[in-house]
């Protein structure tokens, strides 16, 4: 029998001071609620739950994940949620906070301004960068232009041919992921979490087969199959007299989120959101339920159909996908008895990805971010990539044609980011040392290489965040970028060396975002996960070694130091948007002028749909100055950019800053 939890008033205090959002719970509640957990002496913690959306709606927005320039969002399937979960510890101060999105992934920028908007509201101590964790699902089908580094935004094109920085999405993004946790805070409350773990079979399979057979045949024979078919789940209860009240869910299973593929233009969570639909809607009473993402790299659905989704059968993949994954979570939900006991505990550091010297291995280091001709390939049974270039490209099997292309690549990349400077195949910057450290990769760009002086800088990321979360008896790794499966493996062995704990989860997309994360033998294929491995070979062991540290700290009761915190943390390149929301009840036709006399702008005329949002790219030439916009022929009215303009029910228009429209 546990021993009864010591529960100050002032904890109290400072863990729950809402109620169902905006209720303040009163001292009668307070004083209730410490004398149940007194009497309550299987209360292991204090948990919480929330969820929020974080879509937006707006029609014409470039889509992040297949970096096809011509998905843009025409409406929305389902919507994109946050959910948040909060356990802290009665007996101490400690407390972890982790959020699982439906996004791409979560991104630097994302997760720094959600941790400075909680500090103003919770003061600086309660919820900080170290104890907080933000995934993303990985959905394909969501709206981008979130990330601060410009690689991720460059595919969103628009009128002006650029990506960018889009500051409407970043606040839907960010103020849901706020809102959840707020929900999650005011609901803190005593409870248990308990876990269960079961494989689902023939739920996504390995994409890179080639790739991971380079993997050691001893290695590979210590597992039944070429991905991981088990998933981990918590669920989360409150203890109300001698009963449990479910309150949430959170599972890991490695599957990619890409059943909706590159012709799809509705917004959706993909095969993870609709699991959550499911288990929402079959569930007797309100309950948050976050299906999170592992170790999937190379774990895709659409290898079991041998085509990339055309648009055809892609809601059933979907569906199919989705349901194996709610009925297991349903399953280990219902049958959950092992309860986490034990203390929280986290690690948190900035690593520089560009320069870590692998120890007790002498010339084995990581290098400055290069991407590999294959790059180019994508996923081969994802998406139909705008290069026709194959998987597989290595500085030794080259082609001729190949070779030309990659000679060509600085072209492409002036053609692409005129003025970016982003050094290609023949640019002196690639010094032999460079070229060598990631062999046999055939370099086509080099973003860690970038001239920092132009608008386009920084490309991709070198400084990352790696996190350690212990609850209990159980170790969340985050992890930010997309880990293959024996890539994964050996990273949770290498924590479990340490730790040793009874069960480890992989958050992936987790914190940040840097792309690939392969084994040192994946990696020498080149397949697309290879190619898109950005900081050489030795990516992979650079991560296991630096998370080992981590867990070292949590073992021996140490403090970590923060590391190389990342600069450059404000985008440059910003998308000029403004949103238009009719909230009337027809369609809405604009015109766009210089001027109130002038005639219409060159084929610019927008028509908003009835009760919708629509994003509008303001050409370059009219960002200083701003447009005049008529509505239906009349009621002129000048517009700058990242305005919000809405249309009322009776037609009169509001101009202000953005707001998302809050919709849970």
């Amino acid at each position: 029998m546990q021993p009864k939890p010591k529960i100050s008033r002032r904890r109290f205090l400072s863990a729950a001071s809402i109620v169902m959002g905006s209720m303040l719970i009163d001292q009668t509640y307070l004083d209730s609620l410490q004398a149940q957990a007194a009497n309550l002496p299987s209360a292991e913690y204090l948990v919480g739950t929330g969820a929020s959306s974080i879509t937006d709606p707006a029609i014409g927005l470039g889509m992040q994940g297949m970096a096809d320039k011509q998905q843009r969002t025409t409406g929305v399937e389902s919507q994109l949620h946050a959910k948040a979960f909060i356990i802290a510890d009665p007996n101490s101060s400690k407390r972890v906070a982790i959020a699982s999105a439906d996004l791409w992934s979560c991104t630097q920028i994302v997760k720094i301004e959600v941790v400075r908007r909680l500090q103003r509201i919770y003061g600086q101590d309660l919820y900080q960068v170290d104890n907080l964790l933000i995934s993303g699902t990985h959905t394909h089908s969501g709206p981008g232009g979130y990330s601060h580094y410009y690689l991720y935004n460059h595919s969103l094109g628009g009128p002006n041919k650029m990506g960018g920085f889009d500051r409407h999405n970043f606040e839907c993004i960010v103020s849901g992921i706020v809102s959840a946790i707020q929900q999650a805070h005011s609901q803190l409350a005593p409870g248990k979490i308990y876990v269960n773990h079961g494989p689902i079979e023939d739920c996504g399979r390995q994409r890179s087969r080639a790739a991971y057979l380079q993997n050691p045949e001893a290695e590979r024979n210590q597992y039944s199959g070429d991905t991981d078919h088990e998933m981990l789940l918590l669920k989360f209860v409150h203890l109300i007299g001698k009963t449990e009240k479910p309150i949430g869910l959170l599972n890991w299973y490695a599957i990619h989120p890409t059943d909706r593929g590159q012709y799809n233009t509705l917004v959706t969570g993909d095969n993870k959101g609709y699991a959550a639909e499911l288990f929402d809607h079959n569930f007797r009473d309100p309950i948050v339920a976050a299906f999170a993402n592992s170790n999937c790299g190379d774990v895709s659905g659409n290898v079991a159909y041998g085509s990339i989704p055309t648009g055809v059968d892609d809601i059933e993949r979907m569906q199919k996908h989705g349901q194996q994954q709610y009925q297991q979570a349903q399953f280990l939900f219902d049958q959950a008895v092992e309860a986490l006991h034990g203390s929280i505990d986290y690690r948190h550091t900035f690593i520089d990805m560009s320069h870590i010297e692998i120890a007790n291995q002498p010339g084995k280091r990581t290098w400055p971010a290069a991407l590999g001709l294959s790059f180019a390939a994508g996923s081969s049974e994802d998406s139909d990539p705008p290069f026709q270039f194959r998987e597989g490209i290595t500085v030794q099997s080259i082609t001729r044609a190949e070779s030309a292309i990659l000679a060509a690549s600085g072209v492409i990349a002036a053609i692409e980011m005129p003025g970016a400077e982003l050094p290609g195949h023949l640019d002196r910057k690639l010094t032999h040392d460079f070229i060598d450290g990631h062999a046999p990769k055939p370099i086509a760009f080099a973003p860690g290489l970038a001239n920092p002086e132009t608008d386009y800088y920084p490309i991709t990321p070198k400084e990352l965040p790696i996190q350690i979360l212990k609850i209990g008896n159980l170790t969340l790794a985050g992890i930010p970028g997309e880990i293959t499966t024996m890539a994964g493996r050996r990273l949770r062995a290498a924590i479990q060396a340490e730790l040793g704990m009874d069960y480890l989860a992989l958050a992936t997309y987790a914190n940040a975002f840097s792309q690939y994360i392969t084994t040192f033998e994946e990696y020498q294929a080149q397949h697309y996960e290879g190619a898109s491995t950005l900081f050489g070979p030795y990516t992979l062991m650079a991560y296991q070694q630096e998370f080992r540290k981590l867990a070292v700290a949590i073992k021996c009761c140490t403090p970590v130091l923060t590391g190389s915190v990342p600069h450059y943390l404000s985008p440059k390149m910003m998308l000029p948007r403004v949103t238009f929301r009719n909230l009337a009840i027809a369609t809405i036709t604009l015109t766009f002028h210089q001027h109130e006399t002038a005639p219409p702008l060159k084929s610019d005329t927008l028509a908003l749909p009835p009760q919708t949002d629509v994003a509008w790219m303001m050409p370059k030439d009219y960002l200083e100055s701003g447009v005049v916009i008529q509505f239906n022929g009349a009621n002129a009215t000048k517009v700058s950019v990242n305005s919000l303009v809405t249309i009322k029910s009776d037609y009169s228009i509001e101009i202000s800053p953005y707001q998302p429209p809050r919709s849970n």
